[in-house]
């Protein structure tokens, strides 16, 4: 059977035996280089290398299928499947350093990546505008392995030779909280990607350079999590330190890092922090482990939602030892108070509504019920760093607990005694009858 090899840039990491008629791996392969192999092979700290497991890591390097217009893409392609586009190049991205090539195709890593070599920006065109002026495109390009659901493209910046990940949104308020908090990340002195607003066609971008050299991987919390071996009686913020720190990161640095997006995505009201959008950063060289910087904030600032408030909303990824997973909750996970310099925000909210108003697409009240919001925010930071006690209250689970307090509310109120209250009822036709009173 022919063979394929998975490669870390020069470094020959994985053979293994494949159909030719299929493309499917059929042998979990022979390990060449343990250090650098995929972390999707390791599960639990145990082995999981087997050719299903080789089929689902190279799909998984497509676009997901649930990219904002992407069965479009598929159709003026001529292909059925993300899937397809992927089997007709070598899986190359701008994210990490793995690619997959023939045993005998004599392809180095020097003539084929895309952080030295130009690539053609056609298919990233329809990817962002559905527009392309060009008919002959070529899938050899990041843009087909790159995830996420919102729209976006990778470019190449002719000034400097940077490539730059150009972004949009659904809204389109996320370009501009992605400005907004790399700013807020300035003030307090908090690594972050830096965004800055353009226009592609009639849709607002945020571009920003790859926070990646030609020798470095990001490999996001996920892809250390499901690797690590779980250790009972950790929650998960202290899960993820370990498992972090397991794969060589810095202790100390890893917990700044989980501190700095714990403060900025309260004050942001980001509402999207999974495992996928926070993580570590390797060189393939040296395998040396730092925090990758914050990125991806952009569903911030109550995008897309009516209400402006300052309601407790439900938090990922971390969670505390009691009650469900909040916002409020996860502050009690910061370490540190004392590396942000809260007086370094007093203006921020009237710059965060100044930058949402420049484009025009909110109502002064809105911008106004934000800044105000904002200020709160802080406000409640600085009762926490001066050592105020957090309470969150428990939310409302169902009806049935709502009834309850509602019975509790309404005999108080009443005045009544406990007898006497049982005569007015707490069912829903109680409720109704008060709330319509």
């Amino acid at each position: 059977m022919p063979r394929k090899l998975i490669m870390c840039g020069d470094h020959p990491v994985l053979a293994f035996e494949y159909d030719p008629e299929s493309g499917r791996a059929c042998s979990s392969g022979e390990v060449l280089d343990h250090d650098r192999l995929p972390l999707e092979f390791t599960t639990h700290g145990k082995s999981a290398l087997y050719a299903k497991r080789i089929d689902e890591w190279w799909r998984s390097r497509a676009i997901p299928s649930t990219r904002d217009g992407i069965r479009r893409v598929l159709e003026s392609l001529g292909a059925a499947s993300t899937d397809e586009l992927l089997d007709r190049t070598y899986g190359l991205s701008l994210s990490d350093q793995y690619w997959v090539r023939h045993e005998d195709d004599p392809a180095e890593w020097k003539d084929v990546n895309f952080f030295d070599n130009s690539f053609d920006e056609a298919l990233g065109e329809i990817l962002l505008t559905s527009y392309s002026s060009s008919h002959d495109i070529s899938l050899n390009v990041p843009d087909v392995s790159t995830g996420g659901d919102l729209p976006k493209r990778w470019t190449i910046d002719r000034a400097t030779g940077r490539r730059l990940l150009v972004k949009s949104g659904r809204t389109g308020q996320e370009p501009m909280n992605e400005v907004i908090a790399s700013r807020l990340c300035m003030r307090l002195g908090v690594p972050a990607v830096r965004y800055s607003l353009a226009r592609n066609g009639n849709r607002l971008v945020c571009p920003c350079e790859d926070m990646l050299t030609s020798h470095e991987e990001m490999v996001s919390a996920w892809q250390v999590l499901q690797s690590a071996r779980t250790v009972n009686g950790l929650n998960s913020h202290d899960q993820w330190i370990h498992a972090a720190v397991g794969f060589g990161a810095d202790e100390r640095a890893v917990r700044d890092a989980a501190d700095d997006w714990l403060v900025v995505d309260y004050l942001m009201r980001n509402t999207d922090r999974h495992y996928n959008n926070f993580g570590l950063i390797r060189d393939i060289e040296t395998l040396e482990i730092r925090p990758a910087p914050i990125y991806d904030t952009g569903a911030s600032l109550w995008s897309g939602e009516l209400d402006v408030d300052g309601r407790d909303w439900f938090a990922k990824p971390f969670y505390t030892a009691t009650g469900k997973p909040s916002a409020l909750r996860q502050l009690r996970l910061v370490e540190d108070w004392s590396r942000f310099d809260l007086d370094a925000l007093s203006d921020w909210p009237d710059e965060a509504a100044h930058e949402l108003s420049r484009m025009r697409m909110f109502a002064p009240e809105r911008l106004d019920a934000i800044r105000v919001q904002l200020v709160k925010r802080i406000g409640m930071l600085r009762r926490i760093s001066e050592g105020e006690v957090l309470r969150v209250s428990d939310p409302i689970r169902n009806k049935t607990d709502l009834m309850d307090r509602f019975g509790e509310t309404l005999r108080k109120n009443l005045g009544q005694r406990d007898g006497d209250a049982r005569s007015v009822g707490t069912g829903p036709d109680a409720l109704s009858r008060h709330l319509n009173r």
